[in-house]
């Protein structure tokens, strides 16, 4: 692939200030040459990064790119240079923080939406005793064993693609590929994740998943339609295909976590599984392939119900991370805060105020609600397959759907 001098300086800047800040750039495909020349430089001081920010900001729009594309880059640049300013220990407000890096402005929390979150669950999830009892004992009794994950997981991305083919005819080249690593993170100082996509180019992806980690029977389906088909492994592949090697756009060989892409890319992931399967197709599926012993288990009409339910558990994501950020709540107010819904374990809630402490995670809970959210109020809860093959082609930002 060959760069233009302006693409070149273009990919070396979120390299450089990955050096920093370390997670940054999620995945980088672009010229290994490129890299490799990064990685053996001395680390660029915040202030030489702002520097080649600005000059690439005034240098953009001599370039020749179409009115489209140049506003394309120009949200990732004013994104880049947020995250530089910040590095550079500029005071930026949270909301301009946020409006800045991902193009989309942070929404003041709406906890009237959330009055009835513990009522709903108590109704989807009905029974004796008290509701975080219940839901202790539905975590232990729908716990995949750590012997059976692999093989059910490889199963459920084999469902995922046989259905996005589909779906989406000829949108998935011949060659992608989707291999699955079984990681274990004992590290109580780091973030948890149950699934992890580290996308390599060549149509090919890294998904990790913890196997001791939420590893539930009822999540098996949504996650391989979030990690894989047609989530973020298709959206990347068909990308890479469509504006990397045929149009050439540098931009697309690389992903910022703090940048809009991200909101978009998480918008895509967190609806996929509705473009494959009805919620009652999802529940059938899912106890016919991965329960391990369905006589235990709740009516298919509760399934479905507990299967609506926790799509309010992305705005819950959002409200408590605007607590932490914006409100500044302390780790035993935020604990406290998530205890009294009686939905979540004690590890869970751990692990959410742990990504408030990295620099490059702390805003990216907020990506799944307000990219499902955006999605949703301009396609619906079922997009069309156009509609939804659009998104996964083109360079959508999030002020395209606002």
């Amino acid at each position: 692939m060959e760069l233009s001098e302006y693409g070149k300086r273009f990919l070396r800047l979120p390299l450089r200030i990955d050096k920093h800040n370390k997670g940054y750039v999620d995945f980088y495909i672009g010229p290994k040459k490129l890299r490799k020349i990064v990685n053996n430089e001395v680390i660029t001081s915040p202030n030489k990064l702002l520097t080649e920010c600005k000059a690439l900001q005034k240098d953009l729009f001599k370039q020749g790119y179409d009115k489209k594309r140049e506003r394309y880059l120009e949200k990732l640049l004013t994104a880049m240079r947020a995250s530089i300013e910040i590095l550079s220990g500029i005071e930026i407000t949270i909301k301009e923080q946020f409006l800045r890096l991902y193009d989309v402005a942070l929404q003041p929390v709406k906890e009237s939406e959330l009055d009835n979150l513990k009522e709903d669950f108590n109704a989807a999830y009905g029974g004796p005793g008290s509701l975080e009892k219940r839901m202790n004992d539905l975590r232990i009794r729908r716990t995949i064993p750590e012997g059976k994950v692999f093989e059910l997981f490889k199963k459920a991305l084999n469902i995922t693609r046989e259905r996005t083919k589909e779906v989406f005819v000829d949108l998935l080249p011949e060659s992608e590929y989707i291999n699955i690593e079984l990681v274990k993170n004992n590290n109580n100082n780091k973030i948890k994740w149950t699934y992890y996509n580290w996308y390599l180019g060549n149509f090919r992806s890294r998904i990790e998943v913890n196997p001791n980690y939420n590893m539930y029977w009822t999540l098996f389906l949504p996650a391989a339609a979030h990690e894989g088909y047609p989530g973020h492994h298709t959206e990347f592949i068909v990308k890479e295909q469509t504006l990397y090697r045929e149009l050439n756009q540098f931009e697309h060989s690389i992903l910022l976590l703090n940048s809009p892409k991200l909101i978009i890319c998480e918008g895509i992931a967190t609806i996929a599984v509705n473009m494959l399967f009805s919620y009652r197709d999802q529940v059938e599926i899912s106890l016919r392939e991965f329960c391990q012993d369905s006589s235990k288990e709740s009516s298919i009409e509760a399934l479905i119900a507990q299967g609506k339910v926790k799509v309010k558990l992305s705005l819950f994501r959002y409200n408590f991370a605007y607590r932490a950020l914006f409100n500044g709540w302390s780790e035993e107010k935020l604990i406290r805060y998530a205890t009294s819904f009686e939905i979540f374990s004690q590890e869970n809630i751990k692990n959410r105020i742990k990504s408030f402490l990295n620099p490059v995670h702390s805003t990216t809970d907020f990506s799944y609600n307000i990219g499902r959210k955006l999605i949703i109020n301009k396609y619906g809860e079922f997009p069309s397959v156009k509609d939804f093959r659009d998104l996964l082609i083109n360079p959508i930002l999030p002020s395209d759907l606002a």
